[in-house]
């Protein structure tokens, strides 16, 4: 599949986020910014996804600068010839990495995040509240 747009790669992960979380809703403001992709699951963890068609640098300074606000950060790309340097930094990082696999025709994670350990409780708060309100299931 090839993306024109980064919300053709959206559209494409949406069966995998409605299989993996519990409310999950797009571009979520977050004072000057808006993250791509927030989610919660069923054990009422926060997930946050920086989607990026080609600029995986950009994607992993953009989950950098969420780490504060999530349980887990990930950015998703469509893959390619960058991909073993992106996990590789990703990784160093704690954050998780997200393909598009063309061959099951969804997303699939190649890197784990690891949990964020240090958290400022009021962003959680206000994206707990937000998916709460305005998640779609």
């Amino acid at each position: 599949m090839i993306f024109r747009t980064e919300n053709d790669l959206e559209k494409a992960a949406i069966k995998f986020l409605k299989k993996m979380y519990f409310k999950f809703s797009w571009q979520v403001p977050i004072y000057n910014r808006m993250i791509d992709l927030a989610a919660v699951d069923q054990k009422g963890y926060l997930f946050g996804i920086e989607f990026k068609l080609r600029n995986w640098k950009q994607a992993i300074k953009q989950a950098k600068a969420n780490l504060n606000s999530f349980d887990f950060v990930y950015v998703c790309l469509p893959g390619g010839k960058y991909l073993e340097e992106l996990k590789k930094e990703a990784e160093e990082l704690g954050i998780g990495v997200m393909i598009y696999d063309a061959k099951i025709k969804t997303i699939k994670i190649e890197v784990n995040a690891k949990k964020v350990l240090q958290q400022w409780s009021p962003n959680i708060k206000y994206l707990k509240d937000y998916l709460e309100s305005r998640g779609k299931n």
